[in-house]
């Protein structure tokens, strides 16, 4: 019987993080109007069900593999990492659309640039990634990813403080903590592919 054609895991890291790209994006476009946001956060739960499917995908795959490019540990790290933020975005939006939020605070629109830059940086170093051995590129962009992740932290530290330190309405407090929470999850999931992808560059070269 004919093996069936081995996976590429690298086109799967790209697929993955294309779709992440994509959640962010919405996620974008949620946070500029919120007067659809049911809707809107619909569409990113779909995305996040591709995002699912792809990563199921890529487990069928490494169960029938034989011989993978790289560690199977660093395919499944990398893939996890990248569903993970597709998720933590996924609750940002179901947040968003739960707690009726109507609009965006300043320091909030910040924190998802800062997501939308994190995932199109881990698009571009999934496909560096695919010639990860002899890329010049990939490292700054991991780097890069990192930068954004530290600017993510101290962003989330200074909208604590002026949430609680000048938000009167207690609701907004309780609302808005957690979905600060919940972006910060976004980059520091986005953070893990870039490190997981970053341990495979030191192990193999």
């Amino acid at each position: 019987m004919r093996r069936s054609k081995e996976a590429d895991y690298f086109d799967l890291f790209i697929k993955a993080a294309s779709i992440c790209n994509r959640a962010a994006e919405g996620l974008d476009e949620l946070l500029d109007d919120l007067s659809d946001s049911h809707l809107k956060s619909n569409a990113i739960h779909e995305i996040e069900h591709e995002g699912d499917r792809l990563y199921h995908e890529v487990y069928f795959h490494l169960n029938r593999s034989f011989i993978t490019p790289i560690e199977r540990e660093d395919i499944m790290e990398i893939s996890r990492s990248i569903e993970e933020t597709i998720d933590s975005i996924d609750d940002v939006a179901i947040m968003l659309d739960m707690m009726s939020i109507e609009s965006a605070k300043k320091r909030g629109k910040g924190m998802c640039n800062l997501i939308t830059k994190a995932c199109s940086a881990l698009v571009t170093a999934a496909v560096e990634f695919k010639n990860f051995k002899k890329s010049k590129e990939l490292s700054p962009i991991l780097v890069q990813i990192n930068n954004i992740e530290e600017e993510g932290d101290a962003l989330f530290q200074s909208s604590m403080k002026e949430l609680f330190n000048k938000e009167k309405d207690v609701l907004d407090i309780i609302k808005w903590q957690e979905i600060y929470k919940s972006m910060e999850n976004v980059l520091d999931s986005c953070e893990a592919a870039a490190d997981a992808m970053e341990r495979v560059i030191i192990k193999n070269c």
